[in-house]
This record gives C-alpha cells, structure tokens and sequence, in this order.
C-alpha cells in the first residue's frame, strides 16, 4: 500500500503531536518525525496557519493544522481506520474526543494565569471540583461503549486522545493536579492499558 510523503512537526515532547504519531506507527504508516526547537518555531510560526503546532506537511506541498483534522486525515488511512467510515461509528469517536477536548478546555484559564499563587489555586480547585465531573461523564461514556478500546473493539483515534490525556496528567504535568487524578476512573484506565499494550505502541515507546 502506498501512502503520501508525511512530516510531523512538533516540539520535541508528546503532548498534542504523540496521538498523530501513534496513529501513524500503528498502521506503520512511513513519517518523517520532525521534532523542532524554540528558535526553529520562532522562525516557522509566522509561515503557521494558526500560530500553533502540529502540522502534518502532505507531499511537501499541503499543509495541515490543528491536531484533530490532523488525526481525522491520517485516521483514514492503513489497515486499520482509525477514524471510522461509517458516519455513526465515527460520531460514537468524535463524542469522546469533543469530551476529552472539554477537559483540555477546563484548564486553559489557569494556564493563561499569570500570577504562580493564583494559578496553583485554580489548578487545586480544578482537581477537587472542576475536572470530576468532566472525568466522571467521560467514564461513564467509555463504560457504555467499551468493548476492547474505548468505543468498541477496534481502537480508534479516539483511544489515543484518551492515552494521551493520561499521560499528561500521570506525568504531573499540571502544577496542583496530582499525578494520580485519572487513578479511579476504571473505564479510562482500561483504555490506557488497552492502548499501551498494543504491539505498535509499545515498540514506538520503546524507541522514544
């Protein structure tokens, strides 16, 4: 199977780019990973669409932005569809996706936060009140749909935004928020375990 020339570019962590570099290692799809340092963005921001990475570059003419069309796009491809054909299936993903994206949503006020106090405030009471009930319905969904992956038995783009969301949040990646904060949802923990044991995800850790 043939496949478009592809490069990822990103800074030099997982964050909003793993999810897109997962989905192509899955389907062993060929990528040029590019992985970039600050004065490298300083100089490609302005060229951006939006000011923001990642972009997936398509046959070194067509630029993509904004992680999700990304994953949409790439998705589509290999042996395995990530992103479902069928317009209900892939509605049951965008649901999880849209979720997780609430989450992501949730934080971005106490990441504008200037002030260190007042952002670690907002962080703690994010933890204790905000982010349950975002954490609670997202689990409750997986729980509905869950077969091996998160909606179903195949595992989709979905699962890697959900895998994805762990890791930032298992790294202690949000001054404030324990690293432990995912531990008790059993539905999200078993589309972490799910997805980590994957052959193609583990062997891509493995190497990165």
């Amino acid at each position: 199977m043939s496949y478009p020339k592809l490069k990822v570019t990103y800074f030099n962590i997982k964050a909003r780019a793993e999810p897109v570099r997962l989905a192509l290692a899955i389907n062993n799809i060929p990528f040029e990973d590019e992985r970039i340092d600050r004065a490298k963005w300083l100089e490609l921001k302005p060229k951006t669409h939006f000011g923001q990475l990642p972009t997936l570059t398509v046959n070194d003419t067509v630029v993509i932005a904004q992680s999700t069309a990304i994953l949409r796009y790439v998705g589509k491809f290999g042996p395995l569809k990530l992103y479902p054909d069928d317009a209900l299936k892939a509605a049951v993903v965008d649901q999880l996706i849209s979720q997780v994206q609430d989450v992501e949503a949730a934080l971005r006020p106490s990441g504008a936060e200037q002030d260190a106090e007042k952002k670690l405030a907002m962080r703690v009471e994010l933890a204790e009140k905000g982010l349950p009930p975002l954490f609670s319905a997202l689990d409750q969904f997986i729980g509905h749909h869950f077969a091996k992956y998160a909606t179903g038995s195949e595992i989709t783009i979905g699962d890697l935004f959900v895998y994805q969301m762990n890791t930032s949040y298992s790294a202690g990646a949000y001054d404030g928020i324990p690293a432990t904060v995912l531990k008790p949802y059993g539905n999200i923990q078993k589309v972490v375990a799910a997805v980590k044991a994957h052959p193609a995800v583990s062997a891509w850790e493995a190497a990165h």
